[in-house]
């Protein structure tokens, strides 16, 4: 399908050539509206997004760029729709008056930042490289790359230093009272 000459067609207003983009793209938008709409959309949601992607098409043949692909406008166009006939469904629901307090209490809370100081205790005992690698992504939350670079150390390897020192961290919370805080990988 040579999209560019579809374009030029479909900004011309010849409708032989949306007619080509609906065979081309009827599938794959959707593919992209049934998981943007999520469990189980029905058949009419479907063929009702695909279809209003389509128009927004024609409506909009005219801000097109020839030489740029359709599918990422179109793509974009179904998700969106899909998402806004989601949010045009939702119905309110009617707040309980007394809603449950999941806030912690002054014993959960002391536990925790007991904790939390027992952990950045022993990360702070942690021989070099490792304990900069650990505050620069887990306290300082860097982006892994960026604190691998920061050290010198590749991707591949600071990875396996963090694994390899979370599970120093977990055998030596799981020595303290039998629990530990699970780490996230």
């Amino acid at each position: 399908m040579d999209e560019q000459n579809l374009i030029l067609r479909l900004q011309a207003g010849e409708r032989r050539a949306l007619e080509e983009i609906i065979q081309g793209y009827t599938h794959y938008l959707t593919a992209v509206a049934a998981r943007a709409l999520g469990n189980a959309p029905s058949r009419e949601d479907l063929e009702e997004v695909v279809s209003d992607a389509f128009l927004a098409l024609w409506r909009f043949r005219d801000k097109l760029e020839p030489g740029r692909s359709l599918r990422p406008f179109l793509a974009v166009t179904a998700r969106n729709l899909a998402y806004s006939k989601l949010r045009s469904r939702r119905e309110t629901e009617e707040i309980p008056n007394h809603l449950p307090d999941n806030r912690p209490g002054p014993e959960e809370m002391a536990e925790q930042q007991a904790l939390h100081r027992h952990l950045r205790q022993l990360v702070e005992e942690m021989e070099e490289p490792d304990r900069t690698l650990f505050l620069c992504y887990y306290f300082q939350e860097q982006p892994l790359h960026q604190a691998a670079d920061a050290l010198g150390l590749n991707e591949s390897t600071a990875k396996t230093r963090l694994a390899r020192g979370r599970q120093r961290l977990k055998i030596a919370l799981s020595g303290k009272g039998g629990s530990y805080v699970q780490s996230h990988s």
